[in-house]
């Protein structure tokens, strides 16, 4: 499982990166011989009103599957980033256990299941 960080603002340093990726890989670690790859993006912007927002948004990439996108904000890097990296490990597992379901026993058998 390839896992890149795109980091749009100064203030992301090794440590944040480093973070992301701990949280990422503990979040779908028993699900990460389904996954092609994961990009978090990080970003930063004011909205009209408001505070500045910490974004991140993360895109995990499935063999045969269209990529499951989950987008989150928040006041600070650190609650934006575990907030959608569980609202993605919480869709990802929904995503696999339908697809699980759509197997016939005999695919399972077979090992046809994994393309």
């Amino acid at each position: 499982m390839k896992t890149e960080i795109v980091a749009r603002h100064p203030e992301i340093d090794e440590t944040l990166r480093r973070y992301v990726l701990r949280r990422v890989r503990s979040a779908v670690n028993r699900l990460s011989t389904q996954i092609k790859n994961i990009t978090v993006k990080l970003d930063r912007h004011s909205v009209k009103q408001q505070a500045d927002q910490r974004n991140c948004l993360i895109e995990i990439r499935i063999d045969g599957q269209a990529p499951l996108i989950v987008d989150s904000a928040g006041p600070h890097w650190l609650s934006a980033i575990d907030q959608a990296v569980e609202s993605a490990a919480r869709a990802l597992r929904r995503q696999l256990k339908h697809t699980l379901h759509q197997v016939t026993p005999l695919q399972l058998l077979k090992g046809q299941h994994a393309s």
